[in-house]
């Protein structure tokens, strides 16, 4: 067996650990000074429920329209597309309020 196909000693394992450490330490401190956006999971999910909402309330609007006037689904599919389009309104409005508050935090963006 040759010297080039042991593998490397754990020596030089230890100290590429050690140094990655370091950097996540380097990246967990610059994200608690908010140096990040703020875009993240809750940016996303928030994102989904304004749209589902607009989209509940637009189907639910027309439905009682349309029980209360007879006019089964008239009302129903207008309802939709007006809560649709205000669903994702409202979430690109969410979006980019949040993305300009990330701008302003971190000039390098």
């Amino acid at each position: 067996m040759t010297q080039d196909d042991r593998p490397p000693p754990f020596s030089d394992f230890d100290a590429r650990l050690k140094r990655l450490r370091a950097g996540e330490k380097g990246a967990a401190d610059e994200e608690k000074e908010g140096a990040r956006s703020p875009l993240n999971f809750g940016s996303g999910l928030q994102a989904g429920i304004e749209m589902i909402a607009g989209v509940a309330g637009g189907l639910l609007l027309g439905w009682a329209l349309d029980a209360w006037l007879g006019t089964r689904p008239l009302f129903l599919i207008v309802f939709f597309v007006l809560g649709a389009g205000a669903g994702m309104l409202n979430a690109f409005r969410s979006l980019r309020r949040l993305s300009a508050e990330g701008s302003k935090k971190d000039p390098d963006a």
